[in-house]
Protein backbone atom coordinates (compact mmCIF):
# COMPACT_ATOMS: atom_id res chain seq x y z
CA UNK A 1 0.00 0.00 0.00
CA UNK A 2 1.74 2.85 -0.96
CA UNK A 3 2.09 5.83 1.67
CA UNK A 4 -0.38 8.65 1.01
CA UNK A 5 -0.08 12.24 1.63
CA UNK A 6 -3.47 11.65 4.22
CA UNK A 7 -1.57 8.31 5.67
CA UNK A 8 1.47 10.84 6.04
CA UNK A 9 -0.55 13.75 7.74
CA UNK A 10 -2.24 11.13 9.70
CA UNK A 11 1.48 9.47 10.92
CA UNK A 12 2.55 12.98 11.98
CA UNK A 13 -0.48 14.08 13.59
CA UNK A 14 -0.15 11.14 15.91
CA UNK A 15 3.70 11.53 16.42
CA UNK A 16 3.13 15.49 17.38
CA UNK A 17 0.27 13.57 20.07
CA UNK A 18 2.56 11.28 21.10
CA UNK A 19 5.43 14.01 21.60
CA UNK A 20 2.50 16.10 23.94
CA UNK A 21 1.51 18.54 21.15
CA UNK A 22 -2.12 18.17 20.75
CA UNK A 23 -2.70 21.58 19.48
CA UNK A 24 0.06 20.57 16.82
CA UNK A 25 -1.59 17.23 16.16
CA UNK A 26 -4.67 19.07 15.60
CA UNK A 27 -3.29 21.61 12.99
CA UNK A 28 -1.68 19.04 11.16
CA UNK A 29 -4.87 17.35 10.66
CA UNK A 30 -7.04 20.34 9.89
CA UNK A 31 -4.46 20.38 6.72
CA UNK A 32 -6.20 17.39 5.62
CA UNK A 33 -8.94 18.03 2.19
CA UNK A 34 -12.32 18.92 3.37
CA UNK A 35 -13.25 15.24 2.20
CA UNK A 36 -11.11 13.38 3.67
CA UNK A 37 -11.95 15.35 7.05
CA UNK A 38 -15.19 12.53 7.91
CA UNK A 39 -12.81 9.65 7.36
CA UNK A 40 -12.97 7.41 10.74
CA UNK A 41 -9.50 7.83 11.21
CA UNK A 42 -9.45 11.36 11.26
CA UNK A 43 -12.67 11.86 13.65
CA UNK A 44 -11.38 9.18 15.64
CA UNK A 45 -7.78 11.23 16.30
CA UNK A 46 -10.17 14.52 16.52
CA UNK A 47 -11.89 12.82 19.10
CA UNK A 48 -9.13 11.59 21.25
CA UNK A 49 -6.88 15.27 20.67
CA UNK A 50 -10.06 17.22 21.85
CA UNK A 51 -11.02 15.56 25.02
CA UNK A 52 -7.44 15.67 26.02
CA UNK A 53 -7.34 19.18 25.63
CA UNK A 54 -10.67 19.57 27.32
CA UNK A 55 -12.42 20.78 24.26
CA UNK A 56 -15.50 19.09 24.69
CA UNK A 57 -18.16 20.83 22.09
CA UNK A 58 -15.43 19.82 19.13
CA UNK A 59 -14.87 16.31 20.72
CA UNK A 60 -19.06 15.78 20.79
CA UNK A 61 -19.23 17.33 17.65
CA UNK A 62 -16.82 14.43 16.21
CA UNK A 63 -18.45 11.57 18.23
CA UNK A 64 -21.89 12.41 16.67
CA UNK A 65 -20.21 12.26 13.22
CA UNK A 66 -18.80 8.89 14.44
CA UNK A 67 -22.18 7.74 15.27
CA UNK A 68 -23.75 8.59 12.36
CA UNK A 69 -21.28 6.06 10.85
CA UNK A 70 -22.91 2.73 9.86
CA UNK A 71 -22.19 0.07 12.33
CA UNK A 72 -21.54 2.52 15.00
CA UNK A 73 -20.88 0.58 18.72
CA UNK A 74 -22.59 1.34 22.10
CA UNK A 75 -18.61 2.97 22.68
CA UNK A 76 -19.23 5.79 20.66
CA UNK A 77 -22.37 6.35 21.66
CA UNK A 78 -21.33 6.40 25.34
CA UNK A 79 -18.13 8.92 24.61
CA UNK A 80 -20.94 11.12 22.89
CA UNK A 81 -22.61 11.54 26.06
CA UNK A 82 -19.58 12.07 28.17
CA UNK A 83 -18.75 15.19 26.12
CA UNK A 84 -22.22 16.49 26.34
CA UNK A 85 -21.77 15.68 29.96
CA UNK A 86 -18.91 17.50 30.46
CA UNK A 87 -20.82 20.78 28.51
CA UNK A 88 -23.55 19.94 31.37
CA UNK A 89 -26.08 18.96 28.85
CA UNK A 90 -27.68 16.12 30.71
CA UNK A 91 -30.80 15.75 28.64
CA UNK A 92 -29.17 15.60 25.59
CA UNK A 93 -26.74 12.54 27.09
CA UNK A 94 -30.20 11.06 27.88
CA UNK A 95 -31.56 11.13 24.36
CA UNK A 96 -27.91 10.43 22.73
CA UNK A 97 -27.72 7.19 24.87
CA UNK A 98 -31.30 6.12 23.59
CA UNK A 99 -30.02 7.00 19.59
CA UNK A 100 -27.64 4.02 20.16
CA UNK A 101 -28.35 0.70 18.52
CA UNK A 102 -30.51 -1.79 20.43
CA UNK A 103 -28.16 -4.01 20.92
CA UNK A 104 -26.49 -1.53 23.33
CA UNK A 105 -29.44 -2.46 25.88
CA UNK A 106 -27.03 -5.15 26.17
CA UNK A 107 -23.73 -3.60 27.29
CA UNK A 108 -23.58 -2.82 31.09
CA UNK A 109 -21.26 0.15 30.58
CA UNK A 110 -24.08 2.10 28.42
CA UNK A 111 -26.98 0.69 30.73
CA UNK A 112 -24.23 2.30 34.42
CA UNK A 113 -24.00 5.48 31.85
CA UNK A 114 -27.78 6.11 31.31
CA UNK A 115 -28.45 4.76 34.94
CA UNK A 116 -25.97 8.09 35.65
CA UNK A 117 -27.90 10.29 33.48
CA UNK A 118 -31.18 9.21 34.76
CA UNK A 119 -30.12 10.04 38.34
CA UNK A 120 -28.93 13.30 37.71
CA UNK A 121 -32.42 14.17 35.65
CA UNK A 122 -34.30 12.68 38.60
CA UNK A 123 -36.00 9.78 37.16
CA UNK A 124 -34.94 7.34 40.12
CA UNK A 125 -36.96 4.38 38.90
CA UNK A 126 -35.43 4.83 35.61
CA UNK A 127 -32.01 5.27 36.82
CA UNK A 128 -32.29 2.14 39.73
CA UNK A 129 -33.88 0.11 36.88
CA UNK A 130 -31.01 1.11 34.24
CA UNK A 131 -27.70 0.40 37.33
CA UNK A 132 -29.21 -2.59 38.37
CA UNK A 133 -29.38 -4.09 34.82
CA UNK A 134 -25.75 -2.99 34.17
CA UNK A 135 -24.74 -4.63 37.30
CA UNK A 136 -26.36 -7.70 36.26
CA UNK A 137 -24.67 -7.53 33.09
CA UNK A 138 -21.13 -6.53 33.95
CA UNK A 139 -20.77 -6.76 38.11
CA UNK A 140 -17.42 -5.48 37.80
CA UNK A 141 -19.34 -1.98 37.58
CA UNK A 142 -20.28 -2.51 41.31
CA UNK A 143 -17.33 -1.10 42.34
CA UNK A 144 -17.98 2.71 40.45
CA UNK A 145 -21.52 2.43 41.09
CA UNK A 146 -20.67 2.13 44.56
CA UNK A 147 -18.27 5.41 44.20
CA UNK A 148 -21.03 7.55 42.43
CA UNK A 149 -22.81 9.73 44.72
CA UNK A 150 -26.00 9.65 42.55
CA UNK A 151 -25.94 5.95 42.24
CA UNK A 152 -24.94 4.37 45.14
CA UNK A 153 -27.96 5.14 47.09
CA UNK A 154 -29.90 3.52 44.58
CA UNK A 155 -28.05 -0.08 45.42
CA UNK A 156 -29.54 0.00 48.67
CA UNK A 157 -32.61 -0.23 47.88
Amino acid sequence: MPFTQFNRTLEAAVGYFELGMAEEALAEIDTLPPADQAEEEVLELRLVLNQHLGRWEPAAEACAALCRVKGADADRFIAWGCCLYELGRIEECRAVLLKAPAKARMHGLWNFHLACYEALLGCLEEARCHIHRALSLDPALRVMAERNENLAPLLKD
